[in-house]
């Protein structure tokens, strides 16, 4: 018959090692373009190993594709991660959300907020934008820039 102290330290092990085999997200996990649709029309994100971003959408309400460029940041301790885009030029505030992988090469991204206090802290399916790798770009390599 098994101790309470073993099972006890049995159940600490099992755990431990689940622990551990978890893989944590990086930066180098988002580096690379990501395309998805938002209602009906193509958005891409670009992370380059820089920490700069590109965002591109269509605007309705201008008829037009409209760029946002600025400098990104992963809260990699969050769960969800926040994401936050600042120093945007094409803006007067920065831009903030939430994010979830589903894997290597999806990832959820819920809508924007322009403080940060008001940043989503779940995920809405109606106003969250699905994200699939369209390329992936290494830290340092030469094409990180030109994506």
């Amino acid at each position: 018959m098994i101790s309470n102290y073993s099972k006890l330290y049995l159940i600490t092990i099992i755990v431990l090692s689940l622990l551990s085999c978890t893989s944590s997200k990086t930066d180098a996990d988002v580096f690379g373009k990501w395309e998805g649709n938002y209602n009906d029309h193509k958005v891409s994100f670009i992370f380059k190993s820089d920490k700069t971003c590109i965002l591109k959408f269509f605007d309705k309400e201008l008829d037009n594709f409209e760029t946002i460029n600025g400098n990104y940041e992963f809260d990699f301790s969050k769960k969800p991660l926040s994401l936050s885009i600042s120093n945007i030029s094409e803006l007067n505030h920065s831009l903030y959300t939430i994010v979830e992988f589903n894997g290597n090469d999806l990832i959820r991204i819920a809508e924007f907020s322009p403080k940060w206090r008001l940043r989503p802290i779940s995920f809405n399916s109606e106003k969250s934008i699905n994200f699939k790798r369209a390329s992936l770009i290494k830290k340092g390599e030469k094409n990180d820039t030109n994506i």
